[in-house]
């Protein structure tokens, strides 16, 4: 049988299957400042921001930081609330990694929040994840791509 092509693949492939553990969560008044701490010390580009019973209300993102929080006037003891984004897009763990690339490309979001049945999140997907995913699958061609599309080495290297 032929190895599977990357878009069958993606159409077969659920998130849970390549879904990493961390999840960051905080509450919509959690303060600016906490945010970014929270951020900083997760090593983690988003916050997801829900309720007391996990129910999901927003995202808080690098891309809010640098849209949103660094202009002149933004007070960082403010809720995360007032700056997170509530146009928001979930999946749940079972949809295929194809339908996350999907959305991921037509709302133009690099994470995407996971809800259960009941509503409540229970994980993120972000494109970083994604990235690594079919990076494992293809280790040969992903390492040795050169920098540039283009590119063309006249010697062999290393010899």
């Amino acid at each position: 049988m032929p190895p599977k092509t990357i878009e069958e693949l993606l159409k077969e492939t659920k998130i849970y299957q390549i879904l990493r553990p961390k999840l960051v969560l905080a509450l919509p008044t959690t303060t600016l400042q906490d945010a970014l701490d929270l951020m900083r010390a997760e090593k983690t580009g988003y916050i997801v921001i829900a309720d007391i019973h996990s129910k999901l209300l927003g995202v808080f993102t690098e891309r809010d930081v640098l849209m949103k929080v660094l202009k002149k006037g933004v007070n960082l003891s403010e809720p995360v609330e007032k700056y997170m984004n509530t146009n928001i897009h979930s999946l749940n763990k079972s949809n295929t990694v194809g339908e996350a690339l999907d959305v991921m490309k037509e709302y133009g979001v690099r994470h995407i929040p996971l809800v259960d049945e009941f509503g409540q999140v229970s994980g993120i997907l972000s494109i970083r994840t994604i990235v690594n995913f079919l990076a494992e699958l293809f280790p040969t061609e992903v390492f040795n791509l050169p920098p540039k599309a283009d590119q063309v080495h006249e010697t062999q290297e290393g010899g």
